[in-house]
């Protein structure tokens, strides 16, 4: 679904009145249809709603990006019992428009960055409440949107909105009701951020024992989408279990020893002291610094981290393939992707206009 606004002038004695072509109206009957499939059926929730959804596509405040997750529902104490949600703190009220969701944005959104603190919107008799609540930051707990996700049914009417990338929305409600939502100009031709980040982190756990493979999957997934909402672009290389190195890399920091997240994450889960969590902690903020450096993060198919701020060599030849496009990023990944079977077994970019990718063996 796109969003845009366009003008242009008739001929005739109309040529001064110009026409407005908007596709607001295409995307609030979507919303309205949706809200019908979650028993929410309300024309005033759904012009505000689809408001909430183009106004996050690609929030700013103070010219930096804001990436709030918002929740919409009847009652705030059964949604903070689906989204594992804490100590909601009231911020304002007004009726169910455009202009209370634009206000509710501004006085929240700043609130809400990271996994700390989310907004809602509760409906009541004459119109939209909206304040914060906190949520468990911690990296193997489930955020509220996956809780959402994983609700079996919708019998507690919820709505949670969440920016995936620039432009894409995913929309979710309970018992599956979901839509990822393209707004100006997003491509849709490319999979969606969600199924991207969850390939790559299959690809990071795949040689992973089955009795540790889920929280290890949940963990990555977790770090990786944080590191996807930053601006800076983005690479790793996932290689195979049995070796500790490349021949494609030509500089960089490999670590003197793999550092064993998965093994890491069972002592937490047998022991839940303090130490063990702080170490969870710990390692996923490592993890996202090793991200957001230049360069090339480098894992292993059973979980481990081996390096990071790695660069391979290119092939002169590569330029100048037909229809190839992009700069020393998107050439670095050719170059991994070719290597897929041989030397790697996944690899990953996040571009720094915000498209993903990953490949598999």
């Amino acid at each position: 679904m796109r969003h845009a606004r366009s003008a242009m002038t008739g001929p005739g004695p109309e040529a001064n009145s110009p026409l407005i072509l908007s596709f607001r109206h295409l995307l609030t009957e979507s919303v309205s249809a949706f809200l019908d499939e979650a028993d929410m059926t309300c024309p005033q929730t759904a012009d505000a709603l689809s408001e909430l959804l183009v106004t996050l596509s690609r929030y700013r405040e103070e010219g930096a990006l804001l990436f709030p997750t918002a929740f919409l529902g009847d009652d705030l104490g059964a949604m903070m019992e689906l989204l594992g949600g804490h100590d909601p703190i009231p911020l304002g009220s007004g009726p169910r428009n455009r202009a209370t969701i634009q206000r509710a944005l501004k006085q929240c959104a700043p609130l809400g960055q990271g996994r700390w603190w989310a907004l809602y919107l509760v409906r009541d008799s004459v119109g939209l409440t909206y304040g914060i609540f906190r949520t468990d930051p911690f990296p193997l707990a489930e955020t509220p949107l996956e809780r959402l996700r994983h609700a079996p049914d919708r019998g507690v009417r919820v709505v949670g909105v969440l920016q995936l990338a620039d432009n894409i929305i995913e929309l979710r409600g309970g018992g599956g009701l979901c839509r990822h939502v393209y707004l100006s100009g997003a491509r849709i031709d490319l999979e969606p951020p969600s199924v991207v980040l969850d390939a790559l982190a299959s690809a990071v756990t795949e040689q992973v024992l089955p009795s540790s493979r889920e929280h290890a999957r949940g963990f990555f997934r977790r770090v990786l989408f944080e590191v996807m909402q930053s601006s800076h672009g983005t690479l790793v290389a996932v290689l195979p279990r049995e070796r500790a190195g490349s021949a494609l890399f030509v500089d960089g920091i490999l670590l003197p020893r793999p550092m064993d997240v998965v093994a890491m994450l069972d002592r937490h889960h047998a022991t839940q002291d303090g130490s063990a969590a702080s170490a969870v902690r710990a390692t996923a903020q490592l993890l996202r610094g090793m991200m957001a450096t230049d360069g090339i993060t480098v894992l292993r198919a059973d979980g481990c981290i081996l390096g990071y701020n790695v660069f391979v060599r290119h092939p002169e030849t590569l330029t100048r393939q037909p229809g190839f496009f992009g700069g020393a990023r998107r050439r670095t990944y050719e170059v991994l992707c070719a290597a897929l079977g041989s030397e790697l077994a996944a690899a990953f970019i996040r571009s720094q206009d915000g498209d993903v990718a990953c490949r598999r063996v």
